[in-house]
């Protein structure tokens, strides 16, 4: 039997947000907690959600997403650059991913050792408190916006070409809410935020404009907004999960590559426009609501399951392995399990080999480093 230790590791606060909603529950289940950004910490049982982890420096390994969106122009297989086979069970959040999942299953790498599990998406279980009128009146009071008037969200993926502005100057003719949140980059992106803060400076004494704290839990601002608009942030997807139709301004750019990238905005559950056309579009969306939010809500009934209840299915899960007693709920069945070719074998040695080398041995062992810096310098490749 496994001691009833979890370790939660993360890189950045969304994730550290998230761990913390787990750990709640399983602190209530008599499981000893710790939280960590250091992917190196030998753990009992080690929880995992970052692109790039370390699961066996844990007795017991959970890997489970991120972002709804994650990878997604890897889609469907993107366990072929994040392998889930080293870990011991995995939790998949909608049954978008079930579907990539079974697309992908016959191949080694997308299946844990014990089991993979829909179980549905734990920032979701908040929801259930926002169904309490007082809990949006206190968030509309928290953050300033008018009752009485449709509030509007920028909540981009990335912050970069003057964006914030060109949504500030496209919602300044409607008689809406304006409200902005960034997303809570680290120090490492140092030009993100250089952006950010051109874009607050520029905006913070306009009263029309609110910014929100980028610390500030994104479904709080969702709760009191009633349009979001995005690029390709996996925020449009929590937004609809919530009822709240999306849009996606398909030419922002990306500043994710060299040359900037269009946004990968494929869903079918966002509503598309131009930025050139982007105040048109919200108006006709706010003037035609009840369609649009009931497509929201359609989308997510139909695509969210356990609403309310991931965490509690994701402890019960883990408790059965904890315990040695039986699942209280069925892994998913993968298909036969199928050779890969050679051109998906070499590509998939090379992603595990070069993030094994990069996080793993570079970050313990200096010599191990300074290779690795020579053969990047090298070849121009990234990890």
């Amino acid at each position: 039997m496994l001691n009833k230790r979890i370790t939660f590791i993360y890189s950045d606060s969304i994730q550290k947000q998230v761990a913390e909603m787990i750990a709640e529950q399983a602190r209530q289940r008599g499981y000893k907690i710790r939280l960590t950004n250091n992917k190196h910490v030998k753990c009992e049982i080690g929880w995992y959600c970052d692109h790039i982890n370390l699961p066996q420096f844990s007795k017991f390994s959970i890997i489970m997403l991120h972002d709804i969106t994650q990878q997604y122009g890897y889609w469907p297989d993107i366990w072929m650059r994040e392998a889930w086979n080293k870990y011991d069970i995995g939790f998949l959040p909608n049954y978008i991913w079930v579907d990539n999942w079974n697309k992908c299953s016959d191949r080694y790498y997308t299946n844990t050792r014990k089991g993979v599990y829909l179980t549905g998406w734990p920032k979701a279980d908040r929801i259930s408190a926002y169904i309490n009128n007082n809990k949006k009146q206190e968030l509309q009071n928290k953050i300033g916006v008018d009752p009485n008037k449709p509030t509007v969200l920028y909540a981009p993926a990335w912050e970069n070409d003057c964006k914030q502005d060109d949504f500030v100057q496209a919602m300044l003719p409607l008689d809406v809410n304006i409200v902005v949140k960034q997303a809570p980059w680290s120090d490492e992106y140092k030009e993100q935020l250089r952006n950010i803060h051109e874009m607050y400076e520029l905006h913070k004494d306009n009263p029309r404009v609110k910014i929100v704290d980028p610390s500030v839990n994104i479904l709080d601002v969702i709760m009191v907004s009633d349009v979001l608009v995005s690029e390709e942030s996996s925020t449009m997807c929590e937004s609809v999960m919530m009822g709240k139709p999306a849009v996606s301004v398909t030419d922002w750019l990306i500043p994710d590559t060299t040359p900037s990238r269009y946004p990968s905005d494929e869903y079918d559950y966002v509503i598309k426009t131009k930025k050139d056309s982007l105040t048109e579009c919200v108006e006709k969306v706010l003037n035609n609501y009840d369609k649009y939010q009931g497509d929201a809500k359609k989308y997510s009934e139909t695509n969210f399951p356990n609403i309310g209840k991931t965490i509690s299915m994701m402890l019960d899960i883990l408790d059965s392995y904890v315990n040695d007693t039986e699942c209280p709920y069925a892994s998913l069945v993968p298909k036969n399990r199928k050779r890969l070719n050679i051109k998906d074998k070499v590509r998939h040695t090379y992603h595990v080999i070069l993030r094994e080398v990069r996080w793993n041995y570079c970050e313990r062992i200096a010599l191990f480093k300074c290779i690795l810096k020579v053969y990047l310098r090298i070849t121009g490749k990234e990890i």
